[in-house]
């Protein structure tokens, strides 16, 4: 291995030049060259540009650029001389050997350009010109940019028009089908005229006087002058040519659709693949002017805009669930409702404005809404269904302050968009009804109107049949209404008297989520279904009991005495004190109308509540401070007292709900066969929330089981209209009719349609994928 001394020393330029000048000629006609040779002419240049007593920077810069002129000078005296037709091929091919040789030059000279000709180069001032001008100062040039300058000057401007010619020429036998010379040949002499200037954009370092400078498009003044102009020029003219021949051969209509066909083809459909292939950034960065131009482009192409959509698509679903994944916290209804709007109001915007309600892009936000609707958490169901229900249940009840009926109704009209992309409907129905009983029993709906509103909302969105619990529910509360009227009116006009006034609802047990507490029963709380009604309380509800049998004769009633409240007032304290608590809790209250203390024991006997509901029950007035108790744990031994030394800074108060959790769960799941009433209490105004506690394991059981039964009934009404089906057939037309309701499996329809066949329903024709009706 060679070693270097890189301190200057004294040079004798002619000699070293002497022997680096042939070695540029061998570089520039790319003759192999070891490494050990490059070295030794690296460093040559090296020590002329640090020489002592001074360098000779500048003596080799002069000669290098005469060195480069005579080259340039022997190829065109090489390439003058040729013939017209072998011109272009003979010019590309110095050409792509004199580019690249330049290239491997400025590189050796790399000391030269760093050192000698930047500093001959200065920006004025404090303002920094752009790159370009600072490479264009008349002083010196980088070798590579003046090898560039001597190949336009002395070789391309003494044959540029035959250069020009021959390609103007080569491209109007291309239009007119004649084969014409290489295409890559003429690509590369227009692409010379380029690349001249734009070697200049290449510098080995982009900083001029310590600031760094920002690039800018390269300039292409020679490309525009020497072959733009021309081109363009004769463009327009064969396409002028070309537009008056066809519109004397043809109509104009036939003219102007093969113009629009010939740009389709050659200016869209050609380049499909590149448009396509920048969808997902001006999608991703919302470009939505480009967007625009671009679905203009590519909406008249067959399949032109699938790609297009499925990039929509995708983001649209990235986007929701970024930002459903962020819900955390309190109030997870209104984030999912509120995050879910977010995103469907800006794309729908977007689906608008930018793609014209194309009907590809509806049904991209469509899918892609959907999956963010429906996205499951963990390995559990989709979550969508019950905190859409529960943020309609917040609109709808009265705790929602500081709405007007409008707003209510524009929400609300909100969360049906959402409803709409929801599968499991079914589910949300469950919920919707649970939560609109709680509503209208304990009288918290925020206004009638707004109730019957969302029932039809969601009529309009799945149908009568959808909501015909719902509707029932409602009816049922105006026709109680009615009744208690009536039943009022009938106590003053027979002058029946009773100790306590009630307001009754009877309910239509198929059309309401409820059910009584039965004992020994897994629907009912056993330990209240033996409750016994305080005496005081009976007579109202005999005379209602009779009043409403008289007049409608056959039917019977179940007393859901578990869903029932009432007012108590308190007369033995220095207030009047006003309590609002369920049947239960008065029942434990009213044992202590002759006495000031009763045995847990004995409360149970005159109760009828046992177990873990009496504890309940019992817990939930002594916390309240109005009773107390002899022992901390309680027992059937414990002494419960009355406390008469009790104060409240309101007059009017609420006991709190018994915290029944398990059972309620089972009876808010259950429903009864039977015609219900809850009648009790001066003002049944209000019912344990815990009655309406909704598990959501227990609720999808219960929707399984009723799809059961609904895909069965949907196969059959199916096969009896149609009387032979093929199996396709049949799950496509099951999947169109229950999706309304909810988004079936097919492995659920299969195995439905196996059950029907076991039950005689149908069977399989000779074709084994061919179902039958039996009649």
């Amino acid at each position: 291995m060679a070693a270097y001394a890189l301190g200057p020393k004294s040079v004798d330029f002619d000699k070293v030049w002497g022997n680096l000048q042939p070695s540029v000629i061998e570089i520039m006609n790319l003759h192999p060259m070891t490494k050990k040779d490059w070295d030794d002419k690296f460093h040559d240049v090296y020590d002329i540009c640090v020489a002592i007593p001074e360098p000779l920077s500048s003596r080799l810069y002069t000669s290098m650029k005469k060195c480069i002129e005579m080259h340039v000078t022997s190829l065109y005296e090489k390439v003058a001389n040729v013939p017209s037709d072998e011109l272009l091929n003979q010019y590309y091919s110095m050409w792509k050997i004199y580019y690249k040789g330049a290239n491997y030059v400025h590189r050796l000279f790399g000391y030269l350009n760093n050192q000698f000709v930047k500093s001959k180069r200065s920006v004025e001032g404090d303002a920094v010109a752009s790159y370009a001008t600072f490479l264009q100062k008349p002083d010196v040039k980088e070798i590579g940019c003046l090898a560039m300058d001597i190949w336009k000057e002395r070789l391309i401007e003494p044959i540029l028009d035959k250069l020009v010619n021959l390609l103007l020429a080569a491209i109007g036998q291309d239009r007119l089908g004649n084969v014409p010379p290489n295409k890559d040949v003429i690509a590369g002499v227009i692409s010379s005229f380029l690349q001249i200037e734009e070697f200049e954009y290449s510098p080995s370092e982009p900083v001029a006087l310590g600031v760094k400078i920002n690039y800018r498009e390269p300039p292409r003044e020679f490309y525009q002058e020497a072959f733009e102009s021309r081109f363009l020029a004769s463009t327009e003219e064969y396409y002028s040519g070309l537009a008056q021949k066809l519109l004397a051969d043809m109509t104009c209509s036939k003219y102007m659709e093969a113009v629009i066909r010939l740009c389709q083809d050659v200016m869209i459909n050609a380049h499909k693949d590149k448009l396509h292939a920048v969808c997902h950034e001006l999608i991703t960065n919302e470009e939505r002017k480009d967007l625009r131009n671009m679905y203009r482009l590519l909406k008249p192409i067959p399949s032109g805009l699938l790609v297009m959509a499925k990039e929509f698509e995708d983001y649209v679903r990235k986007k929701g669930l970024d930002l459903i994944s962020t819900i955390s916290g309190d109030n997870v209804p209104q984030q999912f409702v509120d995050n879910v709007l977010k995103v469907h109001e800006k794309f729908h915007a977007m689906k608008t404005e930018v793609f014209m309600d194309d009907g590809d892009f509806a049904g991209a936000l469509d899918k892609a809404l959907q999956s963010v609707v429906n996205v499951k958490e963990g390995s559990g169901p989709p979550r969508a269904s019950e905190r859409l229900a529960r943020y309609t249940d917040n609109l709808l009840r009265k705790s929602a302050k500081g709405m007007s009926e409008l707003e209510v109704d524009q929400q609300l009209s909100k969360a049906i968009v959402i409803f709409r992309y929801i599968e499991d409907k079914d589910v949300f129905q469950k919920y919707y009804s649970k939560m609109l009983a709680s509503r209208l029993i304990m009288g918290f709906s925020v206004a009638m109107d707004a109730e019957e509103a969302m029932i039809n909302k969601l009529k309009q969105a799945c149908g009568y049949e959808f909501t015909s619990k719902l509707s029932r529910m409602f009816t049922d509360i105006g026709l109680s209404n009615e009744l208690a009227d009536k039943f009022n009116k009938h106590l003053d006009k027979t002058h029946t008297s009773v100790h306590v006034s009630m307001q009754p609802l009877v309910l239509q047990a198929g059309s309401w989520p409820l059910s009584a507490p039965q004992a020994g029963s897994a629907n009912g709380n056993s330990e209240t279904a033996s409750f016994i009604l305080p005496p005081i309380l009976q007579p109202s509800v005999e005379a209602f009991e009779e009043y409403y049998i008289g007049a409608h004769n056959g039917r019977k009633l179940t007393w859901l005495f578990n869903m029932s409240h009432g007012e108590l007032r308190l007369t033995y304290l220095d207030k009047p004190y006003l309590i609002s608590m369920s049947v239960h809790q008065m029942s434990v209250l009213l044992c202590f109308q002759t006495k000031d203390s009763v045995k847990l024991s004995v409360i149970s006997l005159a109760t009828g509540i046992t177990g873990d509901a009496l504890l309940r029950n019992v817990r939930s007035i002594v916390d309240a401070n109005i009773l107390t108790a002899s022992t901390k744990e309680l027992t059937d031994s414990s002494e419960l007292v009355l406390n008469k030394s009790l104060t409240c800074k309101r007059l009017r108060f609420r006991l709190a709900t018994p915290q029944v959790v398990k059972n309620a769960e089972k009876e808010a799941e259950s429903v009864s066969n039977t015609v219900s009433g809850v009648p009790m209490g001066k003002s049944l105004s209000y019912v344990s929330q815990k009655i309406f506690v909704i598990s959501f394991s227990k609720l999808f059981l219960k929707v399984t089981h009723d799809r059961k039964y609904y895909m069965e009934c949907a196969i059959v009404r199916i096969m009896k209209t149609r009387k032979v089906l093929k199996h396709n057939a049949l799950i496509s037309e099951v999947v169109e009719q229950t999706r309304s309701r909810f988004t079936p499996d097919v492995a659920f329809i299969k195995k439905s349609i196996e059950d029907l066949i076991e039950k005689l329903y149908i069977q399989r024709t000779d074709q084994n994928d061919e179902y039958q009706y039996l009649a």
